[in-house]
């Protein structure tokens, strides 16, 4: 009697989770954040100017510390720590959604580090093409060490999150005291780290960001090891599905916010002043009024998502509103790159020049109706269900053409 064998069982195909099925609330974050990314990177792009706290430019512009204060308020040194946030949150949820799709960890493992390591590439082209103050291969190399702590215990978590946030204040301290010696030096000393955005021209400015993204990434593991803070937290409440069950976790996401974002405007509040020049914090004041802006500012991200969790729900297309931020939220990296065209057309020298006649005020209206714009554009795509441009691109290296698969439910580990 001949032996009937069963066909094997193919390899489950790996692929991005599909717009419809993904969570509201990470989408909308990311959508609102990139506002702040916006006017915190728009600065540095003005030229020829003395450079003050935050690396600001110091202008006689009466309008100008009022947009300084509000900027640092609310956005800088808070932009970023959310979004890599979002960041460990998303590589967490690919772990889970991947695990619930029966891929194994040696096949899950290599598709975080292809996208991380594309990410860089993409960081790569963008930092050396476009803008200097590139993230993307900052989270790429970032996600690589990710990569090492995503199936680690709670506990060794929060021993490594702990380590980097102390990093982190470290690092808040550091910018103090390079700020104090760009201001010593005078205007050059001052935009010496800087020298890209006011080249004459385009290959000369290529190559300085080349230099200047190439030791960002270099200094990573020392000063950059503090982003994985946020991230960490990421990962945590990604394993406990928190934005896409805020229902669910109510307490602990109120919690988050009703500490994080007083928090975040509290540590805010001297540097924020000093700005606007209401108080001079002095040689020995200004790294530590930096270090409270870094640290709090990476509280404040956390508090913010929260606040938003609870806002929009997790489940559900939301309202008009809230489905507009997350189409730009799902179009991201389109958006973050967008703007540093936009801003590299207006403002380099051997462009239209901008960035050495506006002032901070203006430079930052320039950059709120750039995030409307990408925020039009995004809502339209979304109206059709398109991809942005870059997301396309990236999707279609890292996944080599598979079809995004709608995403199970799956039981993630706690």
């Amino acid at each position: 009697m001949s032996e009937s064998t069963a066909p094997p069982t193919p390899a489950p195909a790996t692929g991005p989770t599909s717009r419809r099925d993904r969570a509201l609330a990470p989408d909308v974050a990311r959508g609102l954040v990139l506002l702040g990314i916006a006017v915190a990177n728009v600065p540095f792009l003005l030229w020829g100017r003395e450079v003050g706290l935050l690396f600001k430019p110091v202008t006689d512009a009466p309008a100008d510390p009022w947009v300084n204060a509000a900027v640092a308020l609310l956005a800088d040194n808070r932009s970023y720590p959310l979004f890599a946030l979002l960041f460990g949150y998303g590589l967490t949820q690919i772990l889970s959604r991947e695990h619930a799709r029966g891929t194994e960890w040696r096949g899950v493992r290599r598709l975080l580090v292809s996208r991380n390591l594309w990410l860089i590439a993409f960081g790569a082209a963008h930092g050396v093409l476009l803008f200097f103050g590139d993230i993307l291969g900052a989270y790429g190399l970032l996600g690589l060490a990710l990569v090492l702590l995503i199936r680690v215990s709670g506990k060794v978590l929060a021993i490594v999150g702990w380590i980097s946030f102390g990093v982190l204040a470290i690092t808040g301290f550091a910018e103090g005291l390079t700020g104090l010696i760009g201001k010593a030096g005078g205007v050059e000393a001052g935009l010496v780290a800087f020298s890209s955005p006011g080249a004459d021209t385009y290959l000369l400015a290529t190559l300085q960001r080349a230099l200047e993204w190439s030791l960002g990434l270099l200094a990573i593991p020392f000063g950059g090891f503090g982003l994985l803070a946020p991230m960490i937290l990421g990962m945590w409440a990604a394993r406990r599905r928190m934005l896409e069950e805020p229902a669910r976790h109510r307490r602990a996401l109120g919690l988050m916010a009703g500490i994080g974002v007083p928090v975040s405007l509290l540590g805010a509040l001297p540097m924020s002043l000093a700005l606007l020049g209401v108080w001079e914090p002095g040689i020995l004041g200004e790294p530590f009024i930096a270090m409270l802006h870094v640290v709090t500012g990476a509280i404040g991200g956390a508090g913010y998502v929260a606040l938003i969790a609870l806002i929009v729900g997790g489940a559900g297309t939301g309202g008009p509103i809230s489905r507009l931020f997350a189409a730009l939220g799902q179009r991201s990296l389109s958006g973050y790159l967008t703007q540093s065209v936009v801003f590299l057309i207006l403002f380099a020298p051997y462009t239209l020049g901008l960035g050495g006649v506006v002032s901070v005020a203006e430079a930052t209206q320039i950059a709120v109706l750039t995030w409307l714009g990408t925020l039009i554009i995004a809502g339209v795509l979304g109206a059709v269900d398109k991809p942005g441009p870059a997301e396309w691109l990236y999707r279609r290296i890292v996944y080599r053409r598979r079809p995004a698969l709608p995403a199970p439910a799956p039981e993630v580990p706690r």
